[in-house]
């Protein structure tokens, strides 16, 4: 009995290890976590930011008539139009692109930047968030030229590997052959090809074999006049310079070949229908029509393209520069990006794919159709303008306002819509079929008279609308009075914000500094939004943050305040706006605090003088099922005594620290910001802080844990004495990582929290 007794507790025993190691494999995530702080593996370089600070340049190309003015640029953390914040503003002109350092949060992947001139021009686009953002908006139509290397040239050339006269010569093995004055023999490529510099002029009465790493380069001077079919096979390329001069009877290209053109003169006799790539930064005419094919590499003009004939777009093409068509103009099933102008003499139909014009010109001398299957999207200014319009699918306009010009009649077919920033013209105001029901969001049906829209004649757009309006700017600082938020104050013109114009951040301490403490990060918690006011030089005049003590898990009374680590007391006029209720913080007459190397403001020196407790003890919105209070919001006003530059004055929320129980000699900073002169710096290195100030470490441990935390959201903190870690079910992955995974982990989605210990009102 006893050892059947033995046996089952054996059993049982087995059974009970089995079903820990299947619960063990069903969760690997939380049993690898560290289940505590001081379990978790950071790395010392860490700073326990959840923003990043990008650099941020954006400029603008002016059109001559506005060289002079001012833009104002705006970024956004999203479309505005669909609930976007605004994070910064400021101008930017003709040789004066708008630049800063710009905090955003982590988890933001892409900015979106808009440009206005006050009068006619308006633009915008989503860009993706890089650390050295650059970004140029155009009023004169994009121009992306291909960067030109100086042009090779015939120093190579021997008498044995010049070309001249009217033989016939074989070219293999990768030789290299120059024409230095004239040549008009035949040319037989063979094996494995070869290459032709034509400084001179190159009239061959034939090309064989164009095969298989074969290039024929047209430099400065040279010409090239082939009165044939030119068929060029894969892995074959013609350059052409400046200068240069191409006539060709006609051109074919398969699979690999490459056609790149930066000459003005180069001319196709016969229908073009290349399946190679095509890159135009010269002047191109091609006399018989152009059919793009669907296996096409590539196809972007970005200077002048003449074509005579039908067009065919089967793949996708993109224009920079003007074109010019006589005949038809079919897209089928393909993409064209217009970014500059395109003239078509006879009809325009797009049958499938899409049409994306930005900031650009489309002229239709006979009619436009948009078929069902196909998609047309005006950004940014584009104006189309046409005698004939049929619509058999939606439209969209998205940027600075565009325009569709009918000069005769237009229909919208069905309930087929025109959406977004598009204002659509007619003779009488009217569509012969359809009407203002068809136009929503924004989009606009009138008379060609009585137009509201201003798209400024440029090089790209020779037509425009509404005329070029005086810019007003009563104040005369650059900046036009609709787009000055201060258009009577010369010495202001824009608002920036900090998280966000809507949004707060929070900063959340431990106050037991340099001891470890609980970590549930509550024993101060400021949520805080910071306005920045600038002037047209983009220069600081004034900061006004606004601060709101949410949470106070502590016994200690705490004060708050920070540091502008780039700002000398001196260069603060005034401040004004700041709770001070004790004798132990000292100001000067300006209001920063005295005794200090770098400019520091106290918002508070005892946070029990903004708070509202409701109930008895101590704690203040930590404790669940305690009273809840609330608090006064703290405004502060920095005003300098002259403007200075964003670099000097930092990022929001700067340097800030909590006082720790009225002792100004101990301070409380974010993981590695530097202390104020008023710190106690023989506190560093003792009890558990691991701070070096010969090493630049301030306030860490020495496993790299902090004392504060900066978040760009409200942060809803732990439960009183219920360690972050244990309410966050990510943040050890995020702080284990040096900040790369998990940048949300403060977030509420599902599976992020451990909901019942994080503090409920």
């Amino acid at each position: 009995m006893k050892h059947s007794n033995f046996t089952q507790l054996i059993l049982s025993l087995v059974l009970l290890v089995i079903l820990a190691a299947c619960k063990k494999g069903t969760d690997n995530t939380d049993s690898t976590r560290p289940a505590t702080m001081d379990e978790m593996k950071v790395p010392s370089a860490f700073n326990w930011e959840s923003s990043r600070l990008i650099s941020l340049r954006v400029g603008i190309n002016m059109i001559p008539a506005q060289i002079g003015t001012l833009c104002k640029i705006s970024v956004f953390d999203g479309d505005p139009g669909k609930g976007g914040n605004l994070l910064i503003s400021g101008a930017a002109g003709y040789e004066f692109p708008f630049e800063t350092s710009l905090r955003i949060a982590s988890t933001l992947t892409n900015l979106y930047l808009k440009a206005e001139d006050g009068a006619a021009f308006s633009a915008a686009d989503s860009v993706p968030v890089v650390d050295e953002l650059s970004y140029t908006f155009s009023q004169t139509g994009l121009k992306n030229e291909a960067f030109i290397t100086s042009d090779p040239d015939c120093s190579g050339a021997t008498p044995a590997k010049t070309l001249s006269g009217n033989q016939t010569i074989n070219i293999s093995n990768g030789t290299t052959y120059y024409v230095t004055g004239s040549f008009t023999g035949g040319i037989n490529f063979s094996g494995s090809g070869g290459s032709i510099n034509v400084c001179g002029t190159f009239h061959p009465s034939f090309i064989n074999n164009m095969n298989n790493s074969c290039f024929i380069t047209v430099t400065q001077g040279g010409w090239f006049i082939y009165d044939n079919y030119l068929a060029m096979g894969d892995v074959t390329r013609i350059t052409t310079y400046a200068n240069s001069h191409v006539h060709l009877g006609g051109l074919n290209m398969n699979g690999t070949a490459r056609l790149i053109n930066h000459c003005h003169d180069f001319v196709i006799g016969a229908q073009f229908s290349p399946s190679g790539s095509v890159e135009n930064y010269g002047s191109m005419k091609m006399n018989g029509g152009l059919n793009i094919n669907s296996s096409l590499g590539l196809f972007v003009t970005t200077d002048s393209l003449t074509i005579t004939g039908d067009v065919n777009i089967n793949s996708q093409v993109t224009n920079n520069g003007p074109m010019e068509i006589s005949g038809h103009l079919n897209l089928n099933s393909a993409t064209l990006y217009n970014n500059c102008r395109i003239i078509v003499h006879q009809d325009l139909s797009l049958n499938s794919g899409n049409l994306t014009m930005n900031g650009a010109y489309l002229k239709e001398d006979g009619k436009l159709t948009v078929n069902g299957g196909a998609t047309l999207l005006l950004k940014n200014n584009s104006m189309i303008s046409t005698a004939t319009y049929m619509q058999n699918a939606n439209v969209q306009g998205t940027g600075g306002r565009s325009e569709i010009k009918i000069s005769s009649s237009g229909a919208i077919n069905s309930t087929y819509k025109v959406t977004g920033s598009i204002e659509t013209v007619t003779p009488t105001g009217t569509l012969t079929t359809g009407g203002t029901a068809n136009f929503a969001s924004g989009a606009t049906l009138t008379k060609i008279s009585t137009a509201t829209n201003i798209i400024q004649i440029s090089s790209c757009n020779p037509e425009g609308i509404g005329g070029s309006p005086p810019i007003v700017d009563t104040d005369g600082d650059g900046v036009a009075n609709t787009l000055d938020k201060y258009p009577l104050d010369a010495t202001r013109a824009f608002d920036n914000y900090y998280p966000s114009q809507t949004g707060f951040g929070s900063l959340a301490f431990e106050d037991l500094w340099p001891g470890k403490g609980d970590y549930d990060m509550n024993d101060l918690v400021v949520d805080y939004r910071v306005k920045t006011v600038t002037n047209a030089q983009n220069n600081v005049v004034d900061i006004k943050p606004q601060f709101y003590v949410r949470a106070a898990g502590s016994t200690f009374r705490n004060g708050f305040g920070f540091q502008f680590d780039g700002i000398l007391p001196g260069q603060v006029a005034s401040v004004s706006g700041y709770s001070l209720s004790g004798n132990y913080i000292s100001l000067a007459s300006n209001g920063v605090e005295n005794g200090q190397a770098k400019a520091v403001v106290i918002v508070f020196d005892d946070y029990n003088n903004v708070i509202h407790h409701s109930g008895s003890g101590s704690f203040f919105n930590t404790t669940p099922g305690a009273a809840y209070g609330n608090a006064d919001t703290v405004k502060i006003l920095i005003h300098f005594t002259t403007p200075v530059p964003l670099a000097s004055v930092g990022t929001a929320p700067y340097n800030p620290f909590l006082i720790k129980n009225k002792d100004r000699s101990i301070e409380i900073h974010l993981a590695d910001k530097l202390p104020t002169s008023l710190a106690n710096t023989a506190l560093f290195g003792t009890s558990s802080d691991n701070s070096s100030i010969a090493a630049g470490r301030y306030y860490k441990t020495s496993n790299n844990l902090p004392w504060a935390l900066n978040l760009p959201v409200p942060f809803e903190y732990t439960n009183e004495k219920t360690p972050v870690i244990q309410g966050y079910k990510y943040f050890p992955d995020w702080a284990q990582s040096a900040g790369v995974l998990y940048t949300d982990w403060y977030s509420n989605k599902p599976g992020y929290r451990e909901t019942i210990k994080i503090f409920q009102h």
